[in-house]
């Protein structure tokens, strides 16, 4: 293990070394440095205020604030400690705006985290009602959607909370262990977003090369790795971090090399992703052609329909040639994976830094994606569902038929025509009630589904399907 002192940048032994000579009568708050400014040696109940630090947008301290009223206070207390071991930044954090007059790139970024945010914490709330309340839509791939979405849901609203600062000039940084806990819940569901895209991942490669659909998806390995792991990590970067790093909010935690402890796994994951989206489009591409056709609806019903294929999804008869459009659309719906597997965070895993127009893009474009990432989750795997469809589907027909139970309607969707009526059952009702004369009435309803016929039949089908509500 390494000692603090080992561990110490260059920054702090020269403040350090700067007052080891100057003595006090014990007690005294000895000499600190908070990462940004050198406090000397103060005794019991001394107070001291310095220029608030200016830094460019890299975060690197450039000078001293010049205008009036901005300053740190630090002070130390009458047991000859610092009070709360920190420094007070209130009020440079109060005029952030005039320490950065000449960029809007902060109230930009800020406004689109807040705005996109918002709107992808609708949908997604809108998702986990849909999955919770219908009780169809209980499977496997489902299920990890949800957990994918609840994830995502408490990033994005840490995400406001993170970016609030910035918009409405109140921090919740003045509080240390607000702060402190903010930064830990970001980091927990940020990491466990990304591996339950691992896990979306994982499944999806394995329904589509490995055909292992007949057995139950192992939901233990799974929620290890999209809640337990992402928990380890947090604690063992928190514990180093309380150890060897134990500043004001821990600041500066980005540039010290205990968040690869965080990173890392995350980075693994998404090159995994990666892999596993190469090898779905490298199965869809390379097939022979009478298998192509098959292979490219089996990635279909991976992606769109969460029960068992081989029981609800229509598997089509191997054609002997597809044409150039068949293999260009099964690309283009792999192709939708890229943003559902987190791929678009391997793109902005690495910022420019050139403190120019090229890292403001840089920003704003993260800003987007990191904020609409739930709005992509919730349209591909829940509104474009085939499952969810089709629950919304027949509890749309059910209010209708519960609002006027004597009509008859026809209802024509692509690839399907449904047409409903009501039955009322007479000998199941008009039943006289004993006490009181009362006629007590019971109804069936009765949906009839028929499958259009397939172009390669000469003579139409008549195959029905009756469910009775």
């Amino acid at each position: 293990m390494y000692s603090q002192e080992i561990e110490m940048d260059s920054s702090e032994k020269e403040c350090l070394e700067q007052y080891k000579n100057v003595s006090l009568i014990d007690p005294f708050c000895a000499a600190a440095w908070d990462s940004f400014i050198c406090w000397p040696p103060l005794s019991p109940g001394e107070k001291m205020s310095k220029p608030c630090p200016q830094m460019d947008t890299k975060g690197t301290v450039i000078g001293d604030a010049t205008h009036p009223g901005m300053f740190a206070v630090r002070s130390c207390a009458e047991n000859g400690s610092w009070v709360e071991n920190r420094t007070n930044f209130s009020l440079c954090i109060t005029n952030m705006a005039t320490l950065y007059p000449s960029s809007w790139t902060p109230t930009i970024v800020a406004s689109i985290l807040v705005i996109v945010s918002i709107v992808s914490i609708i949908t997604l709330s809108v998702t986990l009602f849909i999955f919770c309340y219908f009780n169809c839509l209980k499977c496997s791939r489902l299920k990890v959607h949800r957990n994918l979405s609840v994830a995502l849901l408490l990033n994005l609203m840490l995400l406001i909370v993170t970016s609030s600062p910035v918009l409405l000039n109140v921090s919740y940084k003045h509080t240390e262990w607000l702060c402190r806990g903010v930064l830990v819940l970001q980091m927990y569901s940020g990491m466990a977003s990304i591996n339950w895209m691992f896990v979306e991942g994982l499944l999806l490669h394995s329904r589509v090369t490995v055909h292992i659909f007949k057995q139950d998806a192992p939901f233990k390995l799974y929620y290890c790795i999209g809640w337990g792991i992402p928990a380890l990590c947090i604690g063992s970067w928190c514990s180093l971090m309380y150890m060897y790093h134990n500043t004001s909010c821990w600041s500066g935690y980005g540039d010290l090399p205990y968040i690869w402890v965080i990173t890392g796994p995350m980075l693994v994951a998404l090159l995994v992703n990666s892999v596993f989206l190469v090898d779905i489009i490298r199965v869809l591409v390379t097939k022979r052609h009478a298998n192509f056709s098959t292979e490219a609806n089996q990635v279909r019903c991976a992606l769109y329909d969460g029960l068992p294929q081989q029981k609800f999804c229509a598997w089509p008869q191997a054609q002997p040639t597809v044409n150039a459009c068949g293999r260009k659309k099964a690309i283009k719906a792999t192709a939708l994976l890229f943003p559902l597997l987190g791929i678009p965070h391997l793109l902005f895993c690495i910022n420019p830094k050139d403190n120019g127009k090229l890292e403001e893009a840089y920003m704003i474009v993260n800003a987007f994606v990191k904020s609409s990432q739930g709005l992509f989750v919730s349209v591909l795997y829940c509104f474009m569902n085939n499952d969810v469809q089709t629950a919304l589907r027949k509890a749309y027909m059910r209010a209708i038929i519960r609002r006027n139970p004597n009509h008859r309607y026809t209802c024509r969707t692509r690839g399907m025509s449904q047409t409903s009526g009501t039955y009322l059952s007479h000998s199941d009702g008009n039943i006289l009630g004993e006490g009181g004369g009362r006629k007590i009435g019971t109804s069936r309803t009765v949906l009839r589904l028929q499958e259009p016929p397939s172009r390669s039949e000469s003579k139409p089908r008549s195959e029905y399907m009756t469910v009775i509500f």
